[in-house]
């Protein structure tokens, strides 16, 4: 067994498993056992450590203490004993004795002057750590051993960054001695330490400058001289006996902790980039891992034997300094400061003539015009130079290639988890949660939670990495469930790392301060758009114009997609629009939102009726999400006529794009709000979303009310010739309340040109009335007049009702093969609206056809079991039970009757509320029917039968 404390308290069995351990005292006992084990601890020890100052013991302490030990000893067998000592851990490790052990012996190696070896304990040693100790236990003797603990692990830190500097240089570790200072400025071995590696790189002046800067912090903040060890560094570097600058080497790339995860085809294609072009920049927003590519890129070119460098320039803030740092980073002579007069550009370019090196240029936007410059400069004067660049822009210099590296693409919600290996985000997932937790996979049980992570993180490396690192804090639900504050959540990173990477918020603040003011004003209100944008709608909602957005662009803070439209990742969306709120203009720019999007839905409410309607489909469907955005908006601050501006218009968009549940939602809200609201809106809201009614999930009278509501509306303002919405109104009241003779006056009194498609969709309804009666002629007549009207003017809808209609009664006569025909191209019809087949409104009249008289019943079975599927994926609870009612058929015709009759059964579960009203409840009541009758059930043959007799659905044929 193993007891880890280098983290949060974890312990593992023989087989590596993980053995869950109660929080509270048992976990605060083993604890304290572990890290004496082997030692013996009395019970008054233990019991101070259960029931810690603040935490009243109970009276009979000692009893309490056995009861702890007791439960302890079933989780983890007889490794806890007593004895005249007390009690103690046995037949255990821990991470700590063995942190304990490589310290030591690093400790030995670095006094007999063994580098390498200290480098292999040092880092084994660390290596061990998973976070702070003891993490998740609040006690004194927890606190007492996370401090000493804390400082053995800074004193190994320190022994590997002395070993480093005299194993691979001391330029190579500066970066880690710059942290390490910051974090802790005061901390005089570490100035010292920074100082002689800094004079040992070349740069004496800046070791001199770090010593008056600490010496003055002493001074102001503890009113004391620096230490002997401070004053001897300082004192060696004026002698010139700090140690000399070591000799550069060609490949000066320091090897990454971590792989380079999902960037496959990226590291294929840049090599290749690089030999075509001299220069390459790396270009997206920050958090992609452009750096990160970048060292991989060029850590391989090296390993081929080619001269290649680096040079950061995140820290570098005087554009003046840049041949200086070139000259520094690269290794290329002694520090520039030290040879007077020289121009450090003319220096550079003379280092590098005869040279061919390959160098990655890190961090260039907030130097950009200064950047090209120079590099525009040394390409052309040194034939042999290679660059890499990494920028949030492009750097703008004749012949750069510009390389865009976005966030990694992330799997569908619903995606197979066999496949998620291949799935770039999901693997940098589970590979940097490792890290936390060795045993951590992803597999069924929670790859849907952490697909919801990827996606909610944009794909973007950086945060995911981030947020695997919380797995060493808190359960994988737990971080899926805080991602609304990703900021908070993400908001501590590795401290080694430099400051723009530390935290998400840090990355995209970086960005933030290189904007101009108009451009940071424009940022912060593209916050208000939900999804994507085009360039019209950005300006307009905005006020602002193309060249803030074009701008943003280059600086990868929008995405400029196909098609010519534009997006905010959502961790920039959020952080823009806590800018905008920090600016006071949320509200104002919610409203001039709203108000393009309600005018965009009005503007396209005409044509969704006519042969243009796709064209207008497709219109809204780009902008669906900003739609709903503002009519949620305009809901919760209580605007009723702009939410019924919205609304109104989008009713038949909803319908026929398959967005039925969330328009239903919507309209629902929008009637219940209070406010003066223009008659007609209050009169189009009253009955929007009602027809899911036709799918039996309202109550006909509530909704037969909502028509009524409507219909007075619309006779007190006279509006009932006003647009076909309207005029639908007493046609839906006469065939809800069964009322033929009123219907058939309605129809008479419209005009066969003007009011073609209201007179259209009554003869659909009226053509029922017909059929009951049994005038089938009629039938025909009406339906193949409503067919002819739609036909005509090219509206698609009552197309697909018509066609459905006549296939009806094509079936009722026997003609299958025709009544296939008409069914295939009304959803070849649908099929235009962009809607997916098992969301179709008309395909389960053609899945009956097949199953019941199709040559191939168990292929249809096969097929059906896959709409079932795809039905329940999409949401659409009718095409669920319809397509099991034609897979009953098919298991019915291939003699499997018991199975059909349990399928129905099983599926009538899922029937809406309103089974009367609903005819996919009707078909399968008729199938019930007949399978109850041929399994000899009289009691369900009466049910069904009774369920389809009681039917009032209006198409019944």
């Amino acid at each position: 067994m193993r007891v880890e404390l280098l983290g949060p308290l974890r312990v593992l069995d023989e087989t590596g498993t993980e053995v869950p351990v109660p929080a509270g005292r048992q976990r605060a006992l083993l604890a304290r056992l572990a890290l004496d084990s082997p030692r013996a601890l009395s019970a008054d020890t233990l019991i101070d450590a259960a029931w810690p100052e603040g935490a009243a013991a109970p009276a009979n302490a000692a009893g309490a203490l056995h009861t702890q030990l007791s439960r302890l000893r079933r989780l983890l067998g007889d490794r806890i004993v007593s004895g005249p000592g007390g009690y103690r851990l046995t037949d255990a490790d821990t991470d700590v004795a063995d942190f304990e052990r490589l310290a030591a012996r690093a400790e030995t190696a670095a006094r007999t002057g063994a580098p390498a070896t200290v480098r292999h304990l040092a880092e084994a040693a660390l290596e061990l750590w998973r976070g702070p100790a003891l993490a998740d236990l609040e006690h004194a003797f927890a606190d007492t051993a996370l401090v000493r603990l804390t400082a053995r692990r800074e004193a190994v830190a320190a022994l590997l960054l002395d070993a480093r500097i005299h194993l691979d240089g001391a330029d190579t570790v500066l970066a880690d001695l710059a942290a390490r200072h910051a974090a802790n400025p005061l901390d005089e071995p570490e100035a010292a330490r920074y100082m002689r590696a800094l004079a040992a790189s070349g740069r004496q002046a800046e070791a001199l400058a770090l010593f008056e800067t600490v010496r003055g912090a002493l001074a102001d903040d503890l009113g004391v001289d620096p230490s002997p060890v401070l004053t001897e560094a300082h004192l060696d570097i004026l002698r010139g006996t700090a140690p000399a600058p070591t000799h550069p080497k060609a490949n000066r790339i320091s090897q990454p902790l971590t792989a380079c995860i999902g960037r496959e085809s990226e590291l294929a294609a840049l090599p290749e980039l690089l030999k075509a072009g001299r220069l390459v920049t790396l270009t997206g927003p920050g958090g992609t891992g452009k750096t990160r590519l970048a060292l991989e890129v060029i850590r391989r070119i090296g390993l081929g034997g080619r001269d290649v460098g680096m040079v950061e320039l995140a820290p570098v803030a005087d554009p003046s300094r840049l041949p200086e740092v070139f000259i520094d980073a690269l290794g290329l002579g002694e520090s520039i400061l030290a040879r007077g007069g020289d121009d450090p550009a003319t220096r550079l370019e003379e280092a590098l003539w005869n040279r061919e090196p390959t160098i990655v240029v890190d961090n260039c936007e907030h130097l950009v015009e200064d950047v090209a410059a120079l590099l525009a400069s040394l390409l052309g004067r040194v034939p042999g130079l290679r660059v890499l660049a990494t920028s949030r822009e492009a750097l703008g210099i004749t012949g750069e290639t510009v390389f865009d590296v976005g966030p990694l693409p992330t799997p569908e919600p619903d995606a197979d988890p066999a496949d998620l290996a291949s799935h770039a985000a999901i693997r940098l997932f589970e590979e940097r949660a490792r890290q936390s937790d060795p045993a951590f996979t992803v597999d069924e049980s929670n790859a849907r939670t952490v697909i919801e992570i990827c996606a909610a993180l944009d794909g973007l490396p950086l945060a995911i990495e981030l947020a695997a690192a919380r797995l060493r804090a808190m359960s994988l639900a737990d971080l899926a469930a805080r991602l609304g504050d990703r900021f908070g959540l993400l908001g501590r990173g590795p401290r080694t790392a430099a400051p723009r990477q530390r935290t998400l918020r840090a990355v995209v603040d970086w960005s933030w301060d290189l904007l101009d003011p108009a451009e940071r004003e424009a940022l912060a209100r593209l916050s208000v758009f939900n999804g994507t944008v085009d360039l019209d709608a950005a300006c307009e909602v905005c006020a602002t114009d193309a060249d803030a957005i074009t701008g943003l662009v280059d600086k990868s803070l929008v995405q400029h997609l196909s098609g010519g439209r534009y997006r905010l990742l959502e961790t920039v969306r959020e952080y823009a629009a806590s800018r905008l709120a920090e600016r006071g203009e949320t509200a104002e720019y919610y409203t001039r939102h709203a108000e393009h999007y309600a005018r965009l839905a009005e503007a396209a409410e005409p044509h969704l009726m006519r042969a243009e309607q796709v064209e207008w489909l497709d219109r809204l469907a780009l902008d669906h999400g900003n739609l709903t955005a503002a009519i949620r908006r305009t809901i919760a601050s209580g605007d009723a006529n702009l939410a019924h501006r919205a609304v109104a218009p989008a009713s038949w968009y909803w319908w026929m794009r398959g967005y039925r549940r969330e328009g239903q939602e919507l309209a629902a809200q929008v009637r219940g709000m209070e406010g003066p609201v223009d008659p007609l809106l209050r009169a189009k809201v009253a009955m929007a979303g009602n027809w899911a009614m036709w799918a039996g999930s309202l109550d006909p009278a509530a909704v037969d009310a909502g028509y009524a509501e409507a219909e007075r509306l619309i006779q007190a303002h006279d509006l009932g010739r006003s647009e076909p919405m309207t005029q639908i109104v007493p046609i839906i009241r006469a065939l809800l309340a069964g009322d033929e003779a009123r219907l058939r006056a309605i129809l008479d009194s419209l005009d066969r040109e003007q009011d073609a498609w209201v007179r259209g969709v009554g003869l659909l309804f009226v053509s029922d009335f017909s059929g009951r009666a049994g005038r089938l002629e009629l039938v025909e007549a009406e339906l193949g007049e409503a067919l002819a009207i739609f036909e005509r003017i090219g509206e698609r809808f009552g197309l697909i009702l018509s066609l459905q209609a006549v296939a009806g009664v094509r079936m009722a006569a026997g003609d299958y093969a025709e009544a296939r025909r008409l069914l295939v191209r009304a959803v070849e019809a649908e099929a235009e609206f962009g809607a997916d087949l098992a969301d179709s409104v008309v395909a389960e009249t053609l899945w009956r056809i097949d199953a019941e008289h199709g040559d191939d019943p168990a292929s249809v079975l096969e097929r059906m079991r896959a709409m079932t599927g795809r039905a329940e994926r999409i949401g659409n609870d009718e095409n669920v039970v319809a397509s099991r009612i034609s897979a009953a058929i098919c298991l019915r015709r291939l003699g499997r009757v018991a199975e059909a009759r349990d399928e129905l059964l099983d599926a009538e579960a899922a029937l809406p509320q309103f089974r009367d009203f609903s005819d996919v409840a009707l078909q399968l009541y008729r199938q019930l029917v007949d399978l109850a009758r041929e399994t000899g059930d009289p009691d369900l043959e009466i049910r069904a039968a009774g369920m389809v007799s009681g039917s009032e659905w209006p198409f019944s044929l």
